[in-house]
């Protein structure tokens, strides 16, 4: 438990000090994009990812996957610096945690916040901006949607926005329903 609020202590201090620099240079938009794109590529190949992070391996050829890595996505300026800064600080493996810490500032300061929709099934657009109209009346924020399928949920939709979550799944309402009978 400790390593994990060191660890977010860790991505919250990296995220604010790259929120400053971009504050600077007027380029937190870009950044965010770009290091984006880094997470789902080392998210899609774990690998790379444990290579990047692996101390016994010489660090001058972990520099060299990683400008590669760079290189290839077309990542360069804060983005390309910084990424390599994670990496030469042993921090890399936090990259994800600190892209969110940084986006959640970046939306704080912009009014907007991310909501993560899960679904049983695929929603189509105008569904799921619905569900983003009906979230920017509650918290009062533009929504950028991320909709995902989970079969699993039998129906409905559950909602995180931050630490919020609102669940209207059958299985939540199923497994309140058991709760009850339960508990008679």
């Amino acid at each position: 438990m400790a390593s994990t609020s060191g660890s977010a202590k860790i991505a919250r201090r990296y995220a604010r000090a790259l929120a400053l620099l971009c504050d600077e240079r007027g380029d937190a938009d870009a950044v965010r994009a770009a290091l984006a794109q880094v997470v789902v590529t080392l998210d899609a190949v774990p690998e790379a990812l444990a290579f990047l992070t692996n101390p016994t391996l010489p660090h001058l050829v972990r520099t060299a996957l990683l400008a590669n890595l760079l290189k290839e996505l077309a990542i360069t300026g804060t983005a390309d610096a910084f990424a390599k800064l994670m990496l030469d600080n042993g921090r890399i493996g936090s990259l994800a945690a600190t892209l969110s810490e940084f986006a959640a500032i970046q939306d704080a300061r912009s009014g907007r916040a991310e909501a993560q929709l899960t679904s049983a099934v695929a929603l189509d657009p105008a569904a799921i901006a619905r569900v983003a109209a009906a979230i920017k009346r509650l918290i009062g924020k533009d929504i950028q949607v991320t909709a995902a399928v989970d079969p699993e949920l039998l129906g409905g939709v559950v909602v995180r926005v931050g630490n919020t979550v609102w669940d209207s799944s059958v299985r939540n309402h199923l497994n309140r329903l058991h709760a009850e009978l339960v508990s008679h």
